[in-house]
């Protein structure tokens, strides 16, 4: 059986890309961590709020989505198979009920917001109850439908390759030894290399799953384009910032390009392969004698995994962007703290990881390595956490709501002297009141003043 070591020395090798699929794993991991950080951040900001309680499960959904290769990035072998066996419901049942639920929740979107020839949706009661019951109605969805035929995966297989060998042995993972295993283990003619991976059937119903995303996602961008033009015309008042709506809008836009974007370069796969092409053909093309025209295909094929992270990615931030905008004082410094402490911690893991194998191979101790590198992060965290704070504060900017910024004006001029009277502590305390800022708000706001007249 293949050791860890090897199933990332393989996975790094030229004939898989050097590693494309493994950063692409990775990456999307990091972006589902990324996701569920925004996710509570949205939550704990107005936990009574049921706009950001139905964008937190919708931001939790796009994560689940969008680490579809997470499994394929921790020790895909059968050494590890136990580990795979919990993997393995993560990766179909967690995902496609993730796939359904956010299906439900983009046509949710009338009932928060509010669309005029589907007004009717948008009710307090609604608003109340939609934002958990989609999720419910997903999962009885897919407890449903995951056991018939046409959504069941029922057969998995283990396919082991020693160089020199006429041919690769299967050992079935789970379910019964088909025809068609052993007919895409001949297609992949003699053992060149020795190699470990996984054939599994794949049935159409999850593909129609998948490829609803797009769809849905399009007509979401419909409706959210339909109230911004009814609240220009001035017949949607609900829309009382016209940016917040500009900032959702941004975000499904770039989802929705994204999604179709994969669309178009799996349809243009399918046509260089001259059919649909499956997990089946991704292992020939890989391990199998393939030509530079089916080398190709697999980058494509690689290349289409990383598209839905990114358009994820992308529009996870520009929900929270449009959805606590101008709505929650100080949200986009908590977002920035997030967004830093998310990737640090994501980065840490991989290069733990990397690191352990490294030095399992080098000295036979991997936890070494990974001691090694988690006290270089220490180390070096400032340096990284100052500039994931520059990158965070590009995508998301400083704002304040009107009445937080006439406080900080009339703080700035009562500050001229450096010196805070009693008289325009009084003042302050009265427009604070004035405004309804609370105490918390107002000595985050002062903190902020008072940092950047450090800083200058």
């Amino acid at each position: 059986m293949q050791t860890a070591r090897e199933f990332y020395a393989d996975a790094f090798s030229s004939e898989s890309l050097f590693g494309f699929k493994m950063i692409v794993s990775w990456s999307s991991t990091l972006i589902l961590l990324w996701c569920l950080a925004l996710s509570a951040l949205i939550w704990r900001a107005n936990t009574k709020g049921f706009e950001n309680k139905f964008m937190s499960i919708l931001l939790i959904c796009e994560g689940v989505k969008a680490s579809f290769l997470l499994s394929q990035g921790i020790v895909y072998i059968r050494r590890y198979e136990a580990l795979q066996d919990i993997l393995w419901h993560y990766t179909i049942d967690v995902f496609f009920t993730a796939q359904i639920v956010s299906v439900l929740l983009y046509l949710c979107i009338p009932i928060y917001y509010r669309l005029n020839r589907l007004s009717f949706m948008h009710r307090a009661s609604f608003k109340k109850h939609a934002w958990y019951s989609a999720p419910i109605l997903g999962i009885i969805i897919w407890i449903l439908i995951s056991s018939t035929p046409g959504f069941y995966v029922e057969d998995a297989t283990w396919v082991t390759c020693e160089e020199g060998a006429d041919e690769a042995k299967l050992d079935i993972w789970f379910g019964e030894e088909k025809q068609w295993m052993r007919d895409s283990v001949e297609d992949m003619g003699p053992c060149t290399s020795d190699f470990e991976t996984v054939l599994t059937s794949q049935p159409s119903g999850l593909w129609i799953i998948v490829l609803c995303s797009p769809a849905v996602s399009l007509i979401a961008l419909l409706f959210i384009r339909s109230s911004i033009k009814s609240h220009l015309e001035g017949e949607n008042p609900d829309f009382s910032q016209s940016l917040t709506s500009r900032s959702l809008y941004i975000g499904f836009l770039g989802k929705v390009i994204g999604l179709l974007l994969w669309v178009g370069l799996t349809l243009f796969i399918f046509f260089l392969h001259g059919g649909q092409v499956t997990f089946v053909d991704e292992t020939i093309w890989r391990y199998g004698e393939s030509t530079g025209f089916e080398r190709i295909k697999y980058f494509l094929w690689i290349l289409g995994f990383a598209v839905t992270p990114v358009a994820i990615a992308f529009e996870c931030l520009m929900f929270v962007h449009a959805t606590l905008k101008d709505t929650v004082f100080g949200i986009d410094n908590n977002l920035r703290k997030t967004f830093r402490t998310a990737v640090f911690t994501g980065i840490g893991l991989v290069a733990f990881v990397i690191g352990s194998e490294a030095m399992e191979s080098i000295v036979g101790y991997g936890m070494a390595g990974g001691v090694l590198v988690g006290c270089s992060l220490l180390v070096i965290r400032k340096p990284i956490l100052g500039v994931l704070d520059t990158m965070s504060s590009k995508f998301i900017p400083s704002t304040h709501t009107p009445e937080e910024a006439t406080y900080l004006e009339a703080y700035a001029t009562a500050m001229e002297d450096m010196i805070i009277t009693k008289e325009e502590r009084n003042l302050l305390n009265t427009l604070a009141a004035a405004y309804g800022l609370s105490d918390k708000i107002v000595k985050q706001l002062e903190e902020e003043y008072d940092s950047t007249l450090e800083e200058e």
